[in-house]
């Protein structure tokens, strides 16, 4: 009944973060993501993700703050310290386990960029590690939400770089 309740909850989350695959702008792309990440949190914690929630909580703050452009030098080194440190605290899961605070990490690093294009690109090879914890936690329908992420965010990538053009 957990599983259930779990992929139920994940489903309006993973919506959300399809939806959020149309979306051009860095900031609105943000707002969502941190409405998302609570949700995609919730499930999580109920199929035993520890790891993954407390990085999608983590994530929140991250966005705010980049939403607010007061995401600097220091900010993402608590931040990427912070997903490191809780991730070997908490983590039970092995090598599954590690694969939130990495996509964090590498996503910390570089989402501070200003170029449209290259944001788009990040988010949408995020989704990627993310597709295989979800399955391997048996969060389902985020595992299959996260490729149909993956794909939408890739055809906003090419539709922005044929505007470039």
């Amino acid at each position: 009944m957990t599983v259930i309740i779990a992929n139920m909850i994940d489903l309006v989350a993973s919506i959300i973060l399809v939806g959020s695959g149309s979306i051009k702008q860095k900031t609105k792309i943000l707002v969502v993501q941190i409405i998302q990440l609570l949700m995609q949190a919730a499930s999580m914690l109920l199929l035993g993700g520890i790891t993954g929630a407390i990085s999608n909580v983590l994530s929140c703050f991250r966005n705010y703050l980049c939403y607010q452009e007061k995401l600097n030098a220091y900010w993402k080194a608590f931040f990427i310290a912070a997903s490191i440190g809780m991730t070997i605290l908490v983590n039970e899961q092995g090598l599954l386990g590690i694969i939130p605070a990495a996509v964090c990490t590498v996503f910390i690093l570089f989402m501070d960029v200003k170029d449209p294009v290259k944001f788009k690109l990040l988010v949408t090879l995020s989704c990627i590690p993310w597709m295989f914890y979800h399955y391997f936690l048996k969060s389902y329908v985020g595992a299959i939400f996260d490729f149909a992420s993956t794909i939408t965010n890739t055809m906003t990538l090419y539709s922005m770089l044929k505007e470039k053009e």
